[in-house]
């Protein structure tokens, strides 16, 4: 089976890029997603922690003369160089690869790029620090998370990272509430995918129609057109029961019986010949090839979500469809391993969500154990707008003005119910926290 790790390096490696002089370059969203998984130092003066460009949170500055104490400080976890425009921290990354350190590489653009793309930089003193952290301490997976404990993590400034939420919808996107996806998310069921899913079952409610899977294609399309990044993940579960499917179905194994690895199979996943599409679609829509757990339940208890088996199915064969026609906006991750969340964790904001807000974007990983991570009150604010584009006619499901209102109402009905299920179905017996943040960064957890 898949490990985190080396999911965590083929994602590294699929971001990874370099400059004319070879330099190995790393975009600043994947940085800020990344939580604790990955480690940041800081290459500039000290002083300037506190200055106009600030510093990324739990980023160290270990001083220009001990760059090469990183190498064995961060030999068993990716390390990013930052600096202020990200020239003289591309220079320090190739001289540590060079030097022998394997996953190295400079934030491109640097600060400045960050806070470009609408994320928060920290200016506190207190949070400077001089030497990289030591790695969490693991407990065992049987175990729940505490209040204290999820204070203790949502505290850490490796595990939060802000953004503005224009610029989550511009270019990041909504991940899951699985905590098996270890960076740091803005989490809702089932993510873009789900969510997306919960517009279409909603559109059938309010106008009494059955939409087709061309339609929820060329909704798809409009809808990334609209709002961006889209993101649907599967499990490392699923993926080894697809593979040995496929290895088994005489219609393509000719094609796969020779991969003996992760690598060739998510290039074949990613652009498979034509003559293989509509058989490798017959096992994608497969609820044991299903590895987003609140998706493949829409599909196998769809009366308990509002939904149709059928719409579900198109969907997915719309996503794969649009994906392998070279849609970039399309995002299908795998997770690794078991479930072991030990909480779930709603985040809010004491103040409400408009536009312009800074989110939080909350690791799932908690001193080795997960947590559903959901973000109620961003999700809210996001159905809203989707139900106003969808009655302006920015997607194309014909949907009509006068029945706004009964569409709202229709998407918050069917996302309680979905809710309540899928965290009736994943999360029993789990404690449930509220944390509340505060305009200026502070906050509280709730039981």
């Amino acid at each position: 089976m898949v490990s985190a790790d080396a999911l965590l390096l083929l994602r590294w490696n699929a971001n990874l890029t370099r400059d004319a002089d070879g330099a190995p370059l790393i975009p600043p969203l994947f940085v800020a997603e990344q939580g604790p998984a990955i480690q940041i130092a800081d290459i500039r003066p000290r002083d300037e922690a506190t200055g106009v460009l600030g510093y990324v949170p739990g980023s160290v500055f270990p001083g220009p003369d001990a760059l090469g104490t990183l190498a064995d400080a961060a030999a068993d976890c990716p390390l990013v160089i930052v600096g202020a425009t990200g020239a003289s921290a591309a220079l320090a990354a190739r001289e540590l690869e060079v030097s022998g350190l394997k996953h190295v590489a400079a934030m491109a653009g640097g600060l400045g790029a960050w806070r470009g793309l609408g994320l928060a930089t920290s200016r506190d003193p207190a949070g400077i620090r001089d030497t990289l952290p030591h790695a969490p301490t693991r407990v065992a997976m049987s175990e729940t998370l505490t209040l204290e404990q999820v204070r203790e993590h949502v505290g850490d400034p490796q595990s939060v990272r802000w953004i503005k939420l224009s610029s989550m919808v511009a270019h990041g996107h909504r991940s899951c509430i699985d905590g098996r996806d270890d960076r740091a998310v803005v989490g809702s069921p089932g993510g873009d995918g789900g969510e997306f899913l919960l517009s279409l079952a909603a559109i059938e409610r309010a106008t009494g129609r059955q939409l087709d899977e061309a339609t929820i294609e060329n909704g798809l399309l409009a809808h990334i057109d609209t709002f961006g990044q889209f993101y649907m993940h599967t499990d490392a579960h699923a993926f080894d029961a697809l593979t040995a499917a496929l290895r088994s179905d005489g219609r393509i194994e000719s094609a796969v019986s020779g991969f003996a690895n992760v690598e060739q199979w998510v290039e074949f996943f990613r652009h498979p010949a034509p003559e293989f599409q509509e058989t490798l679609l017959e096992h994608l829509v497969n609820p044991d090839h299903i590895g987003c757990g609140h998706i493949r339940l829409m599909l196998e208890r769809s009366d308990e979500y509002g939904t149709r088996a059928e719409l579900v199915r198109h969907f997915l064969r719309a996503f794969h469809r649009l994906w392998w026609k070279g849609a970039p906006e399309l995002e299908l991750t795998l997770l690794p391993g078991d479930h072991g969340e030990g909480a779930v964790v709603n985040v809010r904001l004491e103040d409400g969500i408009w536009g312009l807000s800074r989110v939080p974007l909350i690791s799932p990983c908690c001193g080795g154990l997960q947590m559903f991570v959901n973000h109620p009150d961003v999700a809210s604010f996001l159905r809203e707008t989707t139900v106003r584009s969808l009655v302006r006619g920015l997607l194309p499901f014909g949907v009509d003005p006068e029945q706004e209102g009964a569409l709202q109402i229709a998407v918050d009905e069917i996302a309680a119910q979905q809710l309540g299920a899928t965290i009736g179905a994943l999360a029993k017996g789990l404690p449930i926290y509220d944390v509340v943040f505060a305009t200026d960064g502070s906050f509280d957890v709730r039981r």
